[in-house]
């Protein structure tokens, strides 16, 4: 292994170690499933914002749509940029508040699917099941892509010549993050 290899991996290494802590740290005041998902409804709503955000954009926006950009040029593909941009912004001016508002009203709503029951008073639980699966859905392609990218970022990084080896690799760092805290 070469030293700048080395340095790769010391750098990705102290990276997760830091999540980690950080993760452990406020994972103390944590002490509903509100306080988790929600941050105790205590976050401003740029830290709110920056968090949506973050947690939307993956591997798709890291790898993805500047491979696009580099295949077909700035003015291409450049545009989605831009559309994010835009979209992000209207998001946050004026769906975040309104939602973050009738959550609390709509009987303390912590996710989307509670919200649609509860804002639309649905006994019969139709708008949380269809909702969710079609969360469920999505997002099972969504991490599929997640995890995808994470086997190509390891195998590109780590010079490795298994994709399979890399995505394993992947798949681990990610799920021992994730069910560590």
């Amino acid at each position: 292994m070469n030293s700048s290899m080395m340095w790769i991996l010391i750098a990705f290494i102290f990276y997760l170690g830091l999540m980690v802590v950080i993760g452990a740290v406020y994972s103390k005041k944590n002490n509903t499933a509100e306080d988790y998902f929600l941050g105790g409804r205590s976050l401003g709503g740029f830290v709110a914002a920056l968090s949506a955000q973050a947690s939307d954009m993956s591997g798709w926006l890291l790898m993805g749509l500047p491979g696009a950009i580099l295949v077909t040029g700035l003015s291409g593909d450049g545009w989605i940029a831009v559309g994010l941009l835009i979209g992000t912004i209207l998001n946050w001016l004026f769906v975040a508040s309104r939602l973050r508002r009738y959550t609390i009203k709509a009987g303390n709503s912590v996710t989307l699917p509670m919200f649609f029951e509860n804002r639309f008073r649905d006994e019969k639980r139709i708008l949380l099941t269809i909702s969710s699966i079609i969360i469920a859905l999505f997002f099972t392609v969504y991490t599929a892509s997640a995890l995808a990218a994470g086997g190509k970022l390891f195998k590109s990084v780590f010079n490795l010549k298994s994709y399979t080896l890399a995505l394993t690799i992947g798949a681990v760092v990610i799920l021992l993050y994730t069910f560590s805290l």
